[in-house]
């Protein structure tokens, strides 16, 4: 396969052109070859393996984009969202739910801000890295990212030298709640994990009006009969003739099936009634934990209904993997978190074409196949890119020599 770029297939220039008022005109073509770049098969994807596989790319130029350049990233993500919330195959709808989650990016320097031992929960171990909080759509047709808040440590030298606050990872999940609150994003209820149940951010839902389901920690104390219970403890107190058999299926197509039981109750410290949902089963062979506690201010749903939406949340896990398996997502060489947010935001999108042709057909229509995945749906692309390559050295023979021999062509210079 012809693994570099010369002039991109046409698929791709046409969702490329969606995005001209977000740069200038020199900071376009650099926004061009560098999302070109995040589709190759690259050992490792950086500003340098980048440059090195197209014939009209300069490092320096790339460089300049992604660290210094004039543009907007915030710009770039509505204009995605916009693209996406405009195709009826790919708009949001009640059907779907809200998720966040965090993810790690494994650095193996010290000198990239936010780059600090902590937890890296893609692994469960504890290892230098820099920690993204992101929100993302899931239903059972699709799933892509909303956006993303970068995580910078208290402790790193960030904040002194720009003079910023620290955030919780907490409070960047509230942002980013309230970003797809004022996006107008159709969804059902936020879904989020045990680590980001905390008092605050249920009070920021309902003062929101919105409607949530998470899994509570062990020690959560809920109201049972009167007493106080610990969620760990609920499964002790509640009789075995009160439990149902309720069967879900995962983001994975496998069916789950739970033992559970549900009732409403109050929460200590929370305001309000809030369904509780116990459910004695586990997920899947890595589920460490054979009973969870599911609450929800959703008091229409049933256990069912409840297991349903939360098992929308293993969503985002996939988008985490198809970011970084796919296009690159945590392939960067750059120090500024300015920088590792720009590249961030420029996986997501490629990220986003790969799923837009997918819904779409579009590589099924060109190669009367059905990819299935995100990543089989890169397969395709590789292809087209390859013959739009071998059309070009076709036709541009003696440059594509030169090429070869080290001559330099090189792009204007980004603003």
């Amino acid at each position: 396969m012809v693994n570099f770029v010369s002039t991109p297939p046409k698929i791709l220039t046409s969702f490329l052109d969606k995005f001209h008022d977000v740069f200038t005109r020199p900071a376009f073509l650099s926004f061009s070859v560098y999302l070109n770049g995040l589709f190759l098969e690259l050992k490792r994807t950086n500003i340098q393996t980048i440059a090195s596989r197209n014939f009209f790319a300069n490092y320096e130029n790339l460089q300049y984009f992604i660290s210094e350049a004039k543009w907007d990233e915030e710009k770039l993500n509505n204009r995605r969202i916009q693209i996406l919330e405009s195709n009826r195959t790919t708009k949001t709808c009640k059907k779907g739910v809200l998720v966040i989650d965090d993810t790690g990016c494994k650095k193996w320097g010290f000198k990239t801000e936010g780059a600090q031992v902590q937890h890296y929960g893609t692994e469960d171990v504890i290892t230098n890295c820099n920690i993204v909080v992101a929100s993302a759509y899931c239903d059972n047709r699709k799933r892509f990212p909303i956006n993303l808040k970068p995580y910078i440590p208290e402790n790193d030298s960030f904040f002194e030298k720009n003079f910023e606050s620290f955030k919780s990872k907490i409070e960047l999940a509230q942002e980013l709640m309230q970003d797809a609150i004022d996006k107008k994003l159709n969804f059902s209820d936020f879904i989020f994990d045990t680590w980001y149940f905390s008092n605050d951010t249920i009070e920021f839902i309902q003062e929101k009006g919105r409607t949530f389901i998470t899994e509570a920690p062990v020690d959560r104390l809920i109201s049972y009969r009167g007493k106080w219970t610990r969620a760990g403890d609920l499964v002790k107190v509640i009789p075995s003739d009160k439990l149902r058999w309720v069967t879900v299926t995962t983001p994975h197509g496998k069916k789950k099936s739970f033992y559970t039981y549900c009732f409403k109750s109050k929460l200590k410290g929370l305001k309000g009634k809030f369904g509780i949902v116990v459910a004695i089963g586990q997920w899947d062979k890595d589920d460490q934990k054979n009973v969870h506690i599911y609450v929800t201010n959703h008091l229409s749903y049933s256990a069912e209904d409840t297991l349903k939406k939360y098992a929308l949340r293993w969503g985002i896990e996939c988008i985490f993997r198809d970011l970084k398996e796919n296009v690159a997502f945590d392939h960067y060489q750059v120090r500024s978190i300015k920088a590792i947010n720009r590249h961030w935001h420029l996986a997501s999108l490629a990220f986003t074409f790969l799923m837009i042709s997918k819904l779409n057909g579009t590589f099924s229509k060109i190669f009367r196949q059905k990819p299935k995945t995100v990543g089989k749906q890169l397969e395709m692309f590789r292809k087209l890119n390859s013959l739009s390559a071998t059309n070009w050295i076709m036709q541009n023979l003696k440059l594509y020599q030169q090429s070869c021999l080290g001559t330099n062509i090189s792009l204007p210079r980004s603003n």
